[in-house]
């Protein structure tokens, strides 16, 4: 038997951190899309979400949709556009973001999501943790490498092409 008032207030405390996540990984087109079928998905499974912290349920859940709808519809270079589209860029901004972009996209899938749930979404490292499917252990060792080697890209390659 599905509690449904408490489904309601898990709807309604989660649906817009849940849509943000969608948009930020499909677009706006498909984002409301992901965020109903993920809450689809919460009810028809609803005695399987944790009560106690269902977010991290929800953002995996919306995590596994994105990834189908990216694949199916080759979304990746349309996102890279939308995540890179500003009005009034100056060179520099412009230059900065793609050397960013870059950096975030020569991660393998599983990494570039961990940092993307931490930085973005705003989730601690147990809860992103939770959302890729690995150890709060193995996440912070992954995050460690994953600092040096930015650190790595982001200050030594600006040294070496300015000598």
């Amino acid at each position: 038997m599905r509690d449904e008032s408490g489904f309601t207030g898990m709807f309604q405390q989660h649906y817009e951190s849940v849509l943000r996540y969608a948009w930020r990984r499909v677009g706006p087109a498909d984002a409301a899309d992901v965020a109903a079928e993920t809450f689809k998905i919460a009810w028809e499974k609803y005695d399987r979400v944790p009560r106690d912290q269902p977010l991290p349920w929800l953002y995996a859940t919306a995590r596994n949709l994105a990834l189908n709808l990216i694949r199916r519809t080759h979304r990746r270079d349309a996102l890279t556009t939308l995540v890179t589209a500003t009005e009034e860029d100056h060179a520099a901004e412009v230059a900065t973001r793609q050397a960013a972009l870059a950096a975030l996209n020569s991660l393998s899938e599983s990494d570039r999501e961990l940092v993307l749930l931490m930085s973005w979404e705003g989730l601690d490292l147990a809860q992103a943790a939770k959302v890729v499917g690995c150890s709060k252990a193995t996440a912070a060792m992954r995050v460690h490498r994953l600092r040096r080697r930015l650190r790595h890209l982001f200050v030594e390659e600006p040294e070496r092409s300015m000598r």
